[in-house]
């Protein structure tokens, strides 16, 4: 199941690191707990343009300028909590993962929806 809040939390942790990285490392059979689980939100988030893969391992992934875009309109001072509320309600609502964050993305910089 895709956890936007774990979506955001791992965009959020790539853009504090300072080349814009994270460790996603599956531990054990890679196939339960919580290594498992971030590892796959990472892969969502790859999926959606949001973060690539660096290196064939598959174990670091780097935050894109899309990410960027999208972590940036969620966290505006001014319109962050309604454009994440935005992007939440549409995602939920079953709006594709891409569409809805470039929903919010045009909510907190002032496009019409």
């Amino acid at each position: 199941m895709r956890d936007p809040e774990l979506l955001l939390s791992l965009l959020k942790e790539m853009a504090e690191h300072d080349m814009g990285r994270l460790t996603a490392v599956m531990l054990g059979n890679g196939h339960e707990g919580e290594a498992h689980r971030r590892h796959h939100h990472v892969e969502l988030l790859v999926d959606a343009g949001h973060a690539e893969w660096q290196g064939d391992q598959r174990s670091v992934a780097r935050i894109t300028n899309a990410g960027y875009d999208f972590l940036n309109a969620v966290t505006n001072p001014k319109r962050g909590k309604e454009a994440w509320s935005k992007f939440v309600d549409r995602f939920n609502s079953g709006v594709s993962y891409v569409r809805a964050t470039q929903s919010a993305v045009d909510f907190a910089s002032g496009l019409p929806l």
